[in-house]
């Protein structure tokens, strides 16, 4: 799968959080994520600057992210993200719950106790690799994404 069809699949996808899907497709859309961030960013880098007060309104700081090109971003691609990562799991004939085993619940449990957020960091090694595992023939999910040419 090329790049321009891995972006538009996630997001002709968007909301399909069953079937299965490429690692090209996850790790093209995963480049098309960073690029489109960095651009983002560096559009919203004058909006975001430090404000003149030496405490940090987290409230103010929020509204004015998400607000930003840089949000704008980041939530047009959240849910395609979401359920691009489901779809790989199924692709490697894992449920999609791994991923709030592994990406949610570490970032949430990280925030209250401590010693979660050093399990996040190993959750987002684990998340990696099974997102790196090549996906094998028909399983429960599906056929393989790889043997269905559009």
């Amino acid at each position: 799968m090329s790049f321009f069809d891995a972006v538009a699949s996630a997001f002709r996808r968007y909301f399909e959080f069953s079937g299965r899907s490429s690692r090209s497709e996850f790790w093209w859309f995963f480049l098309f994520c960073i690029l489109l961030y960095m651009l983002a960013f560096s559009l919203s880098v004058n909006e975001l600057g430090p404000s003149d007060d030496s405490f940090i309104d987290v409230e103010a700081f929020l509204s004015k992210t998400l607000t930003s090109w840089f949000g704008i971003a980041l939530i047009v691609t959240l849910i395609p993200s979401i359920s691009l990562s489901v779809r790989r799991f199924h692709d490697i004939n894992m449920s999609g719950w791994w991923y709030v085993a592994l990406q949610i619940a570490p970032s949430i449990l990280g925030q209250y106790i401590f010693i979660f957020s050093f399990i996040s960091v190993i959750a987002l090694f684990v998340y990696l690799y099974f997102m790196c595992t090549e996906g094998g023939g028909d399983n429960q999910y599906g056929t393989n994404p790889l043997q269905n040419k559009d």
